[in-house]
């Protein structure tokens, strides 16, 4: 299959503006800042994100004004191609230690390097210590505008201020690398990401853009469903996405009252949008046990029925994790299930069922995070599934991670113990597989990987028959989500979606799609460009992706919108 047709959705909302650069030859020009104002290209990133950037009066000779630390003007999510010439002209209000610069591809080629006011640039391809290109004064002035010019072309990078080149690189890294490590490679497909940075500076941007003969591909919509700091809720955390039977979408996440810590009092809430994640209903509560710790929320709706099940752990809001006691005692962690039968507006009594639930030796406990699965194929057909995590702690023995499965082949009346994977795991997601058989994709836990696990059941989820770890697949320990979006059809293939944070730290959250199954990631792209944390993928009514996560340090819960994959 033609690989521009593979990667073409990712393009279809393109909306070019048009611009002139001198000395053109890298393809369609696409601004980002034009007169001081962020095009349709453009998006600001950044913890605590204040409206008021650029938008505060500060249009003074039509410049766009970036301010404070963790800022960033990004160019879309990137452009799909290795060349690109990258313009800025813009001004800061002082030198000295500001650290402000251009992002390409990792690197930081910053305008003002400590110490000594240097032009210079810090990144895995100029070795583990920043390195200077020239002094900054002189070439920079405050509030004097200044350009700015990064040029790649077959590799070769080269940095020009005010058009003097300052600095260059061979070899230049044709796309993010997670880690300056060759056993890893790039995290994505696109050739370029480039964004501006404000830090201790204030930027006033006069002009943004960049040349390029790769498409550019935009952020997708985003919304927040839940913000943290609100009069009854101190965090939002631990999103779960889910469609009903009748197309309503439910964005399910625990509401930590009164502190961000794992153990406080907390409630499992969701939130309800009848038309395809245009506009949200109120929260609803759906577990909260007095103000303990009624988290975890596992959803999984019964497509025979129309039952939403939701399974969530319980434990008492003074004992920490590291304090767990195996067994099911009020000191352990235990595991409880309700119901809705009017999607989702309404929940059952939660009930305990801890004890078919888990095994005496193991303490802590997770369901999920993330939504579960029912087969749809096969012997075990209309199986509900929901991913789980436990920590096993034997008489005399060390302690163990481990995920695991628990399943019913009764709507949901009785849920057993399925599938328990070796040391060295945690918090999972399951698909199914197009020839019936269940994959597990796991979190990393209590071991030196950064990879994630891939366990295989050919039974349904009951055994795991192998294990790999997955070199494309980079974690920085961290939950993800992995969720069928087709079934292969005739020449179409079948496409799996996996979301996670994709380096080593909790940034850059990305959507990446398999056509094989699992086997290979040969598209992504990126939905999030800064700190990210916990995702949840679910395939929305008309078809498009939707991916509720975490962002800006746990402040906000977004649902990101995709569209969908009509061209594949």
């Amino acid at each position: 299959m033609n690989r521009a047709l593979l990667c073409s959705w990712t393009i279809i909302f393109a909306g070019l503006l048009f611009v002139a650069f001198p000395e053109t030859g890298f393809g369609t020009e696409y601004d980002i800042i034009r007169d001081g104002k962020l095009t349709r290209h453009g998006a600001i990133v950044g913890r605590s994100t204040r409206a008021g950037d650029g938008k505060d009066g500060s249009h003074t000779n039509k410049a766009f004004v970036l301010k404070g630390l963790y800022k960033f003007v990004y160019a879309g999510a990137g452009f799909r191609s290795t060349d690109a010439r990258i313009h800025a002209r813009l001004s800061m209000n002082q030198l000295g230690h500001t650290g402000a610069g251009v992002l390409v591809n990792g690197h930081w080629f910053t305008f003002d390097m400590g110490p000594g006011k240097k032009i210079g640039v810090a990144g895995p391809a100029f070795g583990k210590t920043a390195k200077a290109f020239a002094d900054a004064e002189g070439r920079i002035k405050p509030g004097v505008p200044f350009d700015v010019d990064i040029r790649i072309k077959d590799g070769n990078l080269t940095y020009s201020i005010n058009g003097e080149k300052v600095g260059e690189a061979k070899n230049f890294p044709t796309a993010m690398e997670t880690v300056p490590s060759k056993d890893v490679g790039s995290v994505h497909k696109l050739g370029v990401i480039t964004a501006l940075r404000s830090w201790r500076a204030d930027l006033k941007i006069y002009e943004f853009r960049v040349e390029t003969d790769g498409e550019i591909v935009p952020l997708p919509e985003m919304q927040t469903i839940y913000k943290s700091g609100s009069a009854t809720t101190h965090t939002y955390r631990i999103p779960a996405l889910l469609v009903s039977k009748k197309g309503t979408v439910l964005g399910f996440a625990e509401a930590r009252r009164n502190g961000g810590g794992d153990t406080a009092d907390i409630d499992t809430v969701v939130r309800r949008s009848e038309d395809g994640g245009k506009t949200w209903g109120d929260e609803i509560i759906v577990f909260d046990e007095q103000d303990n710790v009624a988290g975890n929320p596992c959803p999984v709706v019964d497509q025979s029925t129309g039952r939403i099940w939701s399974l969530q752990t319980w434990n008492s809001h003074t004992v920490h994790e590291n304090q767990m006691k195996a067994g099911f005692g009020e000191d352990s962690r235990r595991v409880f299930v309700t119901y809705s039968d009017d999607d989702g507006k309404t929940w059952a009594e939660a009930k305990d069922i801890t004890p078919s639930a888990k095994l005496k030796d193991w303490s802590w406990y997770a369901t999920g995070p993330g939504a579960g699965i029912q087969l749809q194929r096969g012997k075990y057909e209309g199986r509900l599934i929901i991913p789980c995590d436990h920590t096993r702690l034997p008489e005399g023995g060390p302690k163990t991670h481990h995920s695991h499965v628990l399943y019913s082949d009764d709507h949901g009346a009785t849920w057993g113990i399925g599938a328990q994977t070796d040391h060295g795991l945690n918090e999972c997601e399951a698909v199914e597989l197009e020839n019936g058989h269940v994959m597990l994709n796991s979190r990393n836990h209590g071991v030196d990987e950064f990879h994630r696990g891939v366990s295989i059941s050919k039974d349904g989820g009951q055994t795991f028959s192998s294990f790999r770890r997955d070199p494309a697949l980079i974690e920085p320990r961290c939950q993800a989500s992995i969720r069928r979006y087709r079934w292969a059809n005739g020449d179409k293939p079948g496409v799996i979606l996996f979301s996670n944070p994709a380096r080593k730290w909790r940034d850059f959250l990305m959507l990446r799609m398999s056509y094989d199954d699992g086997m290979t990631w040969p598209d992504a792209r990126i939905i999030f460009p800064f700190t990210t944390a916990y995702s949840d993928i679910a395939v929305l009514p008309d078809g498009r992706i939707g991916i509720l996560f975490e962002r800006d340090n746990h402040t906000k819960i977004d649902l990101a919108i995709l569209p969908a994959l009509n061209k594949l």
